[in-house]
């Protein structure tokens, strides 16, 4: 009998033991979460858009040969070119269109009305995250009279840019050249940004802000509404300009 409560409490103390050792690595767990928050967003793994099925409108036009991810949605009346690529989770409300040899990374939104490639040699390269306002043109042919038709055009956009509705931006004007812009860029209503600019991140354009051909533009600069920037200027980063101001080349 004794042997028995023995072997009894032996057991008790090691089940306690073990309780409070799983109750001590829990609140460490949360400890470190806390302070390290990052580190558990690594850890969430959003596999929602791997799951849903991706949905096409009956009366959107999607070549057989185009290249859909998973959980993608296109509504009606839209357009998939034939060299099209579309990332999972990617949504293109109705009335979108996606032309030539265009590449959307995961997550990206095309608004209404919204245009991104152009069926001119060359490619259109939009990464994750990236929302494409109502009417905006993204990655069509340039306004520069040495461009040539049959030569191949880029643009290059990074992630999480806010394109908003009617800004218009352009591929190279040649094959050596590129357009490129960087992430986290605020891009407001009716701006344009013209071919082989070079735009860094967490840019905001104001609305109407006009950058013309081969314009450098750094990190985290500002321009005020109506802002014009004449060709081959280059803005450092921090830099601000005011609304209606003129950065010209003299």
């Amino acid at each position: 009998m004794l042997e028995m409560k023995a072997k009894m409490s032996w057991w008790l103390l090691k089940a306690s033991s073990r309780r409070r050792f799983s109750l001590s690595s829990a609140l460490h767990h949360r400890r470190f979460f806390f302070f390290f928050p990052h580190v558990a967003e690594r850890e969430k793994v959003d596999t929602s858009t791997l799951t849903k099925p991706s949905f096409i409108h009956p009366s959107a036009a999607v070549h057989s040969d185009a290249l859909i991810g998973k959980g993608v949605s296109i509504g009606p009346f839209c357009s998939v070119s034939s060299s099209a690529k579309l990332g999972n989770g990617c949504q293109l409300y109705p009335g979108s269109h996606v032309s030539g040899n265009t590449e959307l990374g995961d997550n990206c939104t095309l608004m209404t009305g919204a245009v991104v490639g152009d069926d001119y040699p060359g490619c259109t390269v939009i990464g994750s995250n990236n929302t494409i306002g109502y009417h905006a043109v993204v990655g069509v042919k340039c306004q520069d009279m040495k461009y040539k038709p049959e030569d191949d055009s880029f643009l290059e956009v990074g992630d999480n840019n806010d394109i908003r509705e009617h800004t218009s931006i352009h591929r190279s004007s040649k094959s050596t050249d590129r357009t490129v812009i960087g992430n986290g860029n605020l891009i407001m209503g009716s701006c344009h940004i013209a071919h082989d600019c070079k735009i860094g991140n967490n840019n905001i354009f104001a609305n109407n802000t006009l950058l013309a051909g081969h314009v450098e533009v750094e990190d985290n600069v500002h321009t005020g509404g109506a802002t014009i920037v004449h060709q081959f200027c280059h803005l450092g980063s921090y830099s601000f300009l005011g609304g209606g101001s003129m950065d010209l080349v003299i």
